[in-house]
């Protein structure tokens, strides 16, 4: 499949089928990640194979929140309002736990900056296009409570989580959100060849 059909196929899935995600096909998607570029190919990231009833619960936990109407009229999936609560979990079968260790990345000479926090993404974008190739519907995930997480999860010190990616068979009934829609703007709104001095 051409590269630009597999990023057009990826679309937010909110709701998931509770079919499990095939054994073969995970190794596919942490294949995929293993092989994204990370900064002087240092590999820091971190990943959380999360598919078990019990850890599924965990991320259910530290993805609720407190009832907000803005989140639920974006998704009606989060809606969990007879406990009070906005619940960002869709029933996905499979959560990918992206983080990196923050002892193990390149620093910037100049700026002091960690390349952790982008290589962790372009790994998680990977791993989110095999996905999408393999048939599958993702959502990125970056709103939990940390904290939570990190208890619930029992990270080492040194891991900094980044994101989670949501992984599964679509519902049978999924209709993709229009309300947050699939349009992108044209490439003159966002790219840009030269940039005029202004005098």
């Amino acid at each position: 499949m051409d590269f630009m059909d597999v990023s057009k196929k990826r679309v937010t899935v909110r709701k998931f089928a509770q079919t499990p995600v095939e054994a073969e096909k995970i190794q596919k998607i942490l294949e995929a990640g293993r092989w994204a570029p990370t900064a002087v190919n240092a590999q820091p990231q971190r990943i959380l194979v999360l598919n078990t009833v019990e850890d599924l619960a965990k991320v259910k936990e530290f993805c609720s929140f407190g009832y907000s109407q803005k989140y639920v009229d974006l998704a009606k999936e989060c809606d969990d309002q007879e406990h009070g609560k906005v619940n960002f979990y869709y029933g996905a079968p499979l959560v990918l736990f992206v983080s990196y260790d923050k002892t193990a990345c390149w620093i910037h000479p100049q700026n002091g900056k960690s390349s952790g926090a982008t290589d962790a993404t372009i790994i998680a974008t990977h791993m989110m296009l095999e996905a999408a190739s393999l048939d599958l519907g993702t959502v990125w995930i970056s709103y939990f409570d940390e904290e939570k997480a990190r208890k619930l999860l029992e990270l080492p010190e040194n891991w900094q989580p980044i994101c989670m990616l949501y992984i599964g068979y679509p519902a049978p009934d999924f209709v993709p959100n229009t309300k947050l829609g699939c349009h992108r703007k044209p490439l003159e709104e966002t790219c840009f060849y030269h940039i005029a001095s202004k005098e």
